[in-house]
C-alpha cells in the first residue's frame, strides 16, 4: 500500500510522491505560519475548473498546483498562482509557471520545490517578473507589490 499524506485542502489522503510532499510542504506553511485563509485555496485544478474564467475561450489542458484567491468587494480573484516542483528551481519552471498565469491571471506566482521558493509579479514598468526569495504573508500580498519591491532594496 503506497504512503499518504492528508491534504487540509481537498480533504482527503492523497499518494506521497516527491512533488506532493513539497506541495504539502508549502500548503502547511501558507496555512499555519503566513496567514493564508485555507477557505481561499485550490488545490491541482485544471484550467477548466476555475471559475473565473471564461469557458468559451479554449483554454490549454493545464492544471494549477496550488491556487490562492482573495475577495473583492462582491467576488473572488486570483492571487497567487504556485507551481509545485521536485527539481532544482530554474529558468524553465519559471517560464512554465508565467505560462500558466497568462490564463490564470494571478497578481502573483511562485516556484517552490523543498529547498526554495521564489516569488514573483509582473512589473508594469519592466513588462516582466521580478521574483524575491520567500513566500510572503497573505497580508503582504493583498496590500500590493509595492510592498514586496522594498525587500528587494
Amino acid at each position: 500500500m503506497p504512503e499518504k499524506i492528508y491534504c487540509l485542502i481537498r480533504k482527503e489522503w492523497v499518494k506521497i510522491t516527491p512533488e506532493e510532499r513539497v506541495r504539502q510542504g508549502v500548503i502547511a506553511l501558507m496555512t499555519q505560519k503566513l496567514g493564508y485563509p485555507i477557505n481561499l485555496i485550490a488545490v491541482e485544478k485544471s484550467l477548466q475548473q476555475l471559475p473565473h474564467l471564461e469557458k468559451n475561450h479554449r483554454l490549454p489542458l493545464r492544471r494549477a498546483d496550488v491556487l490562492c484567491f482573495a475577495k473583492s468587494a462582491d467576488s473572488l480573484y486570483p492571487l497567487l498562482l504556485i507551481e509545485c516542483k521536485a527539481v532544482k528551481l530554474n529558468a524553465k519552471v519559471i517560464n512554465q509557471v508565467v505560462g500558466y498565469n497568462h490564463f490564470v491571471k494571478a497578481r502573483y506566482v511562485a516556484v517552490v520545490n523543498a529547498d526554495e521558493v521564489l516569488t514573483g509579479w509582473r512589473d508594469s514598468k519592466t513588462k516582466s517578473y521580478r521574483f524575491i526569495k520567500g513566500l510572503p504573508p497573505y497580508s503582504e500580498l493583498i496590500q500590493g507589490a509595492s510592498v514586496l519591491s522594498e525587500r528587494m532594496e
